[in-house]
């Protein structure tokens, strides 16, 4: 398992014996596209890292129904950070937006790695600034045109793919903020537009 730790760049900072016990204790997990990690509002026992693939939070609104709250990209992670603190629940749902491999950390580990390696804390606070940022830009738009919030969220994406991202129309749409039918239409003008190519599961930015 420490080998698997070894290659995201959150852990490049712990000493080699303290990525061996990570390691033992840690468990890998692999879900498959739309499978559920954790759920919202179920104690929070655990922090998630997502070694592959991509995450979508998910939270329902006062009314039940469910809203894409932020995508988790190779850039950022960790999931399941509610657990840190070491009572309380999880605040959104986790669903696998692709297949995803993910590691499960006890919270109590997780905790002890924030307290005792300064560096490792370091590092995650970085990872939950750039999320606020982005979180924060994401509300900023809330209001703007679709073709904008399509625009910047493709972007966003492409900092972490590259030009090709792996998305489809509707999870576009989800994380636009937006209908599915609404952003095939704007889809369609940003390509005749030569901005954008589309093909199977996949957007690449011209």
């Amino acid at each position: 398992m420490d080998g698997y730790l070894a290659q995201i760049p959150l852990f490049r900072s712990l000493p080699t014996t303290q990525l061996e016990q990570l390691g033992a204790i840690c468990e890998l997990r692999r879900f498959r596209k739309g499978e559920v990690i954790f759920k919202e509002s179920e104690p929070a026992e655990s922090v998630w890292v997502i070694q592959q693939g991509w995450v979508y939070l998910v939270k329902r609104t006062p009314f039940g129904v469910p809203t894409t709250i932020f995508t988790v990209t190779p850039e950022e992670v960790l999931c399941g950070f509610s657990a840190v603190t070491g009572h309380g629940t999880y605040y959104a749902s986790a669903v696998a937006a692709t297949d995803t491999t993910a590691i499960r950390i006890p919270q109590a580990e997780f905790a002890h790695l924030l307290k005792h390696q300064r560096r490792f804390a370091l590092a995650v606070l970085a990872i939950y600034h750039t999320r606020m940022r982005h979180m924060a830009e994401t509300l900023s738009l809330a209001q703007a045109p679709v073709e904008q919030r399509l625009a910047y969220t493709l972007l966003r994406l492409k900092a972490s793919f590259g030009k090709t991202i792996p998305v489809t129309h509707r999870e576009l749409a989800g994380m636009a903020g937006t209908r599915w039918e609404t952003s095939i239409r704007r889809i369609t003008t940003f390509k005749r537009k030569h901005w954008l190519a589309t093909s199977r599961g996949k957007m690449t930015i011209l």
